[in-house]
């Protein structure tokens, strides 16, 4: 992750924001969200307690506030948060914003500056755990400032919006790169009585992250007696590594199997996974991951950064060195290519899905102001992932919708709230995302999807897609349009044993790792132009409604369907090949952006303009939708139902013990909004 900035609490200009928002945060689940299937979110970003460039609460605030912000730029909105900074440790006081975000009132300050200052309610009396530098450069270790810091900060913020935040992680995993990380367990944040902690987040972090290599943590007494004993400070690189982060995932897995997640994130980025060093993950940790924590450990989330793409490729921060050499179509290669490695794994059954989040860190050679970025898009902004809306919404439905694998993946809004995504034979007995529909050979199978382009999205520029100009399309980069759908299959032929010899794949770096099939049987077996589907208009303001059917035939063995849609016709030049396939996005910046309108931050080749940054981002377009498994009738049980089945054991027996204890239901989850 690179260095950003972040802004926040209550200084004056967050103050002003607060009270301006705060007079929506009553109509939050009504009027528009009515009846919506899906909310809106993201769980990985950064503020100013690790690399980020704004304050904890400022992100919090663009977010999911509604309208303009106080000091400027447009808010986003989002339905749910979650707070996912960083490991490790750091020196900046994150009630502040950085300089670099060059907003009103925000310098850099640091710890050194602020201890014994109570600011926005917050107090910070000492640094706590080993001394970790000293000065400017004193740093705060990261379990500190998830109980002490942000943590409060979502209280702050859940009373002010009505809305779920949750405080979460991006895990430096030991032998490995990043994970996005929840742990809900005690987090209460609009209890007025009793907001609860982010403690169990914050002991995970201790434990398990190869950055906070503090040997102290919390203490409970004057003798120094700590309240988390027992830590691993050695093992934190390569195989070694790996095992230790296998530990963080059965720990999980043991004490918070459904009020936690573990999602790698950018995953090809640092290559393949080393031995000896701490880079990327090959097919065989993704198993170890599921197969050690078969309720907390189910997917992969794309790369973030979608704006830093330039002439020389970089977008999702990838260079050539990753696995793929590159994102396509604003994704890795694992999930990008069909036949890949999570075509790889859904052909197990295993219950593995795919999310999208933001990845903020700063605008690059903007401001948190300004409406262009040259690295990241503020949350909301460009991605959303979409989770189901359960009604009285809460965090634990957010952990419960990701496990689920009922989500799907947008960038820049192609489509909206409201897909529908679902198979069946006979009746209605409908199965969508992460389900399973039992079939009888030779029934037909019946495929539909429901889903609305919105009337337009966030994006700055009202010019025409430069991608589409070569292909004679005009269609304007703030004007979502999508060209077709594609409907994936893949065979399933079951779980690969961990002794088995090709349940550890070679991986390789580059260009060489985009040509290696974990599944031969992935196909794309339909793809639907959205010229074919049966289109209604739904007036200015709420976009277009198209809507699809498809059949397939049931066969003897299982298998899968997953979707994924894009606004890139077949065979555009430096973008897609003739089967619609997303090719290397480095590609798109050999096409020129030569509308006058185009801004002057792109980067450019011999003086010309070329297809970068944000302007790429919002020019190649990608939805991704879970798949669907339909299995035999007759056959076994894919992992897939095994694991949600064990998942809901897990929840009838924590609701018996609660019954028989009488506990408090909040120690989960108190923080419900109504949807409906």
């Amino acid at each position: 992750m690179f260095p950003s900035g972040k802004t926040i609490l209550l200084t004056a200009a967050s103050a002003s924001l607060a009270l301006t928002q705060s007079a929506t945060a009553e109509e939050f689940g009504r009027g528009e969200r009515r009846g919506n299937p899906y909310v809106a979110g993201d769980m990985h970003n950064h503020n100013t307690c690790t690399d980020g460039s704004v304050a904890a609460g400022y992100t919090i605030d663009r977010a999911v506030g509604r309208g303009t912000a106080s000091a400027g730029g447009n808010n986003f909105d989002l339905d749910w948060f979650t707070l996912g900074n960083h490991g490790g440790s750091g020196n900046r006081d994150c009630r502040f914003s950085d300089s670099s975000a060059n907003l009103p009132g925000q310098t850099t300050t640091t710890w050194s500056q602020t201890l014994g200052q109570t600011i926005d309610g917050i107090t910070i009396s000492s640094l706590k755990g080993t001394p970790n530098g000293s000065g400017t450069a004193a740093q705060m270790w990261r379990w500190q400032s998830i109980r002490e810091v942000e943590y409060p900060t979502i209280v702050n913020r859940s009373a002010q919006y009505d809305k779920v935040l949750i405080e979460g992680l991006e895990w430096i995993a030991p032998g490995h790169e990043h994970v996005d990380v929840a742990v809900i367990t005690g987090q209460r944040p609009m209890h007025r009585r009793k907001p609860g902690n982010a403690d169990k987040m914050a002991e995970f972090e201790y434990r398990f992250d190869r950055a906070d290599t503090d040997a102290i943590g919390p203490t409970i007494d004057a003798g120094g007696n700590q309240l988390w004993p027992g830590k691993d400070n050695v093992n934190n690189t390569g195989t070694a590594g790996h095992q230790k982060a296998l530990t963080g995932v059965k720990w999980l897995q043991a004490n918070y199997p459904l009020q936690s997640y573990i999602i790698p994130t950018h995953t090809e980025r640092q290559g393949p996974f080393s031995a000896t060093a701490n880079k990327g993950y090959n097919i065989e940790h993704f198993r170890d991951f599921n197969n050690a924590g078969p309720t907390v450990a189910f997917g992969i989330e794309s790369p973030g950064h979608f704006a830093e793409g330039g002439a020389n490729g970089g977008s999702g921060s990838y260079g050539t060195g990753a696995v793929g050499g590159g994102t396509y179509g604003m994704s890795g290669i694992y999930t990008a290519k069909v036949g890949g490695l999570w075509d790889g794994l859904l052909g197990e059954g295993r219950n593995f899905f795919v999310y999208v989040s933001s990845d903020w860190h700063s605008r690059g050679a903007g401001g948190a102001r300004d409406s262009f970025t040259t690295a990241d898009f503020i949350p909301g902004e460009y991605t959303k992932l979409y989770v189901p809306n359960a009604g009285r919404f809460s965090s634990q439905h957010v952990v419960d919708g990701m496990r689920s694998g009922n989500s799907y993946s947008v960038n820049a809004d192609l489509i909206g709230p409201d897909m529908v995504f679902r198979a069946k034979t006979r009746g209605d007995d409908w199965k969508t995302m992460g389900e399973t529909l039992v079939v009888r050979p030779g029934e037909k199978i019946t495929v539909e999807m429901q889903l609305t382009v919105p009337r337009e999205n966030n994006a700055p520029y009202s010019f025409n897609n430069p991608l589409l100009v070569p292909v004679g399309i005009k269609q304007p980069l703030n004007k979502p349009s999508l060209d077709h759908v594609d409907l994936i299959t893949g065979q399933i032929t079951g779980v690969v044993a961990p002794d088995a010899p090709n349940y550890a794949v070679a991986n390789a770096a580059g260009t060489a790792g985009a040509s290696i099939v974990y599944n031969p049987s992935a196909t794309i077996a339909r793809q639907i132009p959205a010229t074919q589907m049966h289109r209604e208009h739904r007036g200015d303001r709420d976009g277009v409604r198209l809507t699809f059917t498809t059949t397939f035939t049931a066969g003897t063995k299982p298998f899968y369907i997953r979707a994924r849609g894009t606004n890139i016709p077949n065979g555009t030049p430096n973008v897609s090949d003739t089967a619609g396939n997303p090719l290397l996005d480095a590609n798109n910046a050999q096409v020129s952006c030569t509308d006058p309108a185009c801004p002057t931050h792109l980067e450019t080749v011999n003086g010309a303009k070329k297809v970068t940054h944000d302007v790429q981002a919002y020019s190649n377009v990608w939805f991704y939708a879970n798949p669907i498994f339909v299995r035999p009738e007759g056959s076994p049980k894919l992992l897939v139902e095994t694991n949600a089945e064990l998942a809901r054991r897990l929840g009838q027996r924590a609701d018996n013990d609660h019954d028989h204890d009488h506990h408090d239901h909040d120690d989960h989850d108190d923080h419900h909004h109504d949807h409906h």
